[in-house]
C-alpha cells in the first residue's frame, strides 16, 4: 500500500456554503496482500475508497472497520487499527482501510465495513473475505546475525520450508543463467522494459522466399503503433534516387499494433504493411512471420494488389479482421507486449545495517515466489519499483531464462538475488543431510 494512512477520527467541519442532498459512491474497494518489512511475513489490507456526490457543509461519523479469522466455522475478532484519510480533489473522497493482517496459508478471513456520515444521512456497509488456501505466500526465516559471507546454517528450520526451498532449488538449477550478475534496477529496466520483437515479410514461402524487410521493434507504450528500428535507421540514411531509374515497389512493415485487449489474448493486434513505391504490387505467394515463433506464419494464397500509398492489416485473430483485412487465425498474442513471459523476482530483502545485536535476529524473506509479477505495460515496472523501494536498497543477483512451464507460476525469466540464491542452495544441501 503506498497510500498515506492517517488515523480516523470524528471529524465536523463547517463550510459557508450550502449544498443539496449528497450521496456517497464507492469508487474503489478490495484487498491486498503485503510484505510487512519488519517481520518479512505476509499481511493483507481491506480497503474502500467513498466520494461525495458534493461538497457537504459538515459531516460526523460513526462506525468503521472489524476483522476477523475464521478458525472451524467460527469468526474471531482480531486487534487491528484502522487508518483513514481525506482525499479532496474535484470530489471530497474518503479513504479508509484496516491495518496489516497477518494471515497464513490456509487460513480464512473477513472484514467488515459500515460507516455513517450521521449529518448528511448517508450510510455505508461492505463485507470482505479472504481464503489464503492454495495461494503461494511469504514467510520469514530467522537467521541470527547472518551477513552472506559464510554459509548458512538452516538445521533449525522446519522440514516443510526447506522442502520448499529445496524444490525451489532445483527448478531453477534447470533454468539457463546469465553470464554476469546485475543489479534489479538494470533488469528492470532493460530486459524487462525493453525486449525487442522482430518481424519479417518474405516475397515467397519461407523455404523459398527472399527477405523483403523486417521490423525490429520494442514495445514502448500503451495505444500506438510501433515503429521499426531498422526502418528509423534507414530513414537517417536516406540517400537521393537517381531519377533514370525505373520506380519499384516498395512494399514494408510499416508499424505493429503489438498491444491488444489482454495481454498475452492479444487478438486484436495486427502488423500493418505498406506500399511506399511508385508501382502496385501483387502479394500473391508472400509470407509475413514472428521470428520468435517461426511457427506461426500468415501467407498470401490469393492474389492481393497493393497500390501506391495503400496499407493492409494482418490481425491475429479472425474476430477482429475487417473486411478487406487478413489474419493469422490465432487466440493467443503473437507479438510481445513489454515482456513476452511473466517475470518471477526471488529475493531476500535485507536491511541496510546487516549487523545486528547479539541474540537479535534479522530477519529475511523467503518463498517460493517472494514477489512475482505479470509485466503488461512500462506503468507495472515503475510499480514494481515503488514498492521495493520500501528496502531501501539495490538487489544484484542473476538472470535465470527457462523455457518449460514450472512450479513457478509458469514463470520463464527470473531474477534471483545472490543472498537468496545461498540460502536455496544451503537448503538443497540441507536436505540432503535428513
Amino acid at each position: 500500500m503506498l497510500r498515506k494512512l492517517i488515523m480516523l477520527v470524528v471529524v465536523v467541519a463547517v463550510f459557508s456554503a450550502g449544498v443539496s442532498a449528497l450521496e456517497w459512491e464507492a469508487i474503489d474497494w478490495g484487498q491486498d496482500v503485503v510484505l510487512n518489512p519488519s517481520t518479512g511475513l505476509p499481511s493483507i489490507v481491506f480497503y474502500v475508497t467513498l466520494e461525495y456526490s458534493g461538497s457537504p457543509n459538515s459531516y460526523d461519523f460513526e462506525g468503521g472497520w472489524k476483522a476477523y479469522e475464521i478458525v472451524n466455522g467460527q469468526q474471531i475478532e482480531l486487534s487491528i487499527s484502522p487508518a483513514s484519510a481525506f482525499l479532496r480533489g474535484e470530489k471530497l473522497r474518503i479513504y479508509t482501510a484496516t491495518s496489516q493482517i497477518p494471515i497464513e496459508e490456509g487460513k480464512s478471513y473477513k472484514a467488515t465495513f459500515a460507516l455513517e456520515d450521521t449529518v448528511n444521512n448517508l450510510s455505508y456497509e461492505r463485507s470482505f473475505s479472504y481464503n489464503a488456501g492454495g495461494t503461494v505466500l511469504p514467510y520469514g526465516i530467522s537467521l541470527q546475525g547472518w551477513d552472506g559471507s559464510d554459509d548458512i546454517d538452516l538445521s533449525k528450520l522446519p522440514d516443510e520450508e526447506l522442502e520448499e526451498l529445496a524444490v525451489l532449488h532445483s527448478q531453477i538449477k534447470r533454468f539457463v543463467e546469465s553470464p554476469e550478475p546485475q543489479t534489479l534496477t538494470a533488469f528492470l529496466r532493460g530486459d524487462a522494459a525493453a525486449r525487442p520483437d522482430t518481424a519479417i515479410l518474405l516475397n515467397g514461402s519461407i523455404d523459398d522466399g527472399e527477405e523483403v524487410d523486417r521490423c525490429t521493434y520494442t514495445a514502448c507504450g500503451a495505444g500506438c503503433c510501433s515503429t521499426c528500428i531498422e526502418h528509423e535507421e534507414e530513414e537517417e540514411e536516406e540517400e537521393e534516387e537517381d531519377p533514370s531509374e525505373e520506380p519499384a515497389p516498395d512494399v514494408k512493415i510499416e508499424c505493429i499494433m503489438y498491444e491488444g485487449e489482454h495481454f498475452e489474448e492479444d487478438g486484436n493486434e495486427y502488423v500493418q504493411l505498406k506500399n511506399y513505391g511508385d508501382l502496385a504490387q501483387d502479394l500473391l505467394g508472400w509470407t509475413l512471420y514472428n521470428k520468435n515463433k517461426r511457427q506461426h506464419t500468415f501467407t498470401f494464397t490469393e492474389s492481393f494488389m497493393l497500390e501506391p500509398e495503400m496499407s493492409v492489416r494482418i490481425y491475429t485473430n479472425e474476430e477482429y479482421a475487417g473486411e478487406d483485412d487478413f489474419f493469422f487465425g490465432l487466440e493467443e498474442s503473437l507479438w510481445t507486449n513489454v515482456i513476452q513471459y511473466p517475470l518471477s523476482l526471488v529475493l531476500i530483502p535485507v536491511p541496510p545495517n546487516i549487523s545486528a545485536p547479539a541474540g537479535s535476529p534479522i530477519t529475511f524473506s523467503v518463498t517460493l515466489t517472494l514477489y512475482t509479477y505479470f509485466i503488461e505495460t512500462q506503468g507495472d515496472i515503475g510499480s514494481i519499483q515503488n514498492e521495493l523501494a520500501q528496502f531501501e536498497q539495490e538487489f544484484s543477483g542473476y538472470i535465470y531464462a527457462g523455457s518449460e512451464s514450472s512450479i513457478l507460476g509458469g514463470s520463464k525469466t527470473l531474477f534471483v538475488h545472490e543472498l537468496a540464491w545461498q540460502v536455496l542452495e544451503a537448503a538443497s544441501r540441507e536436505i540432503r543431510n535428513r
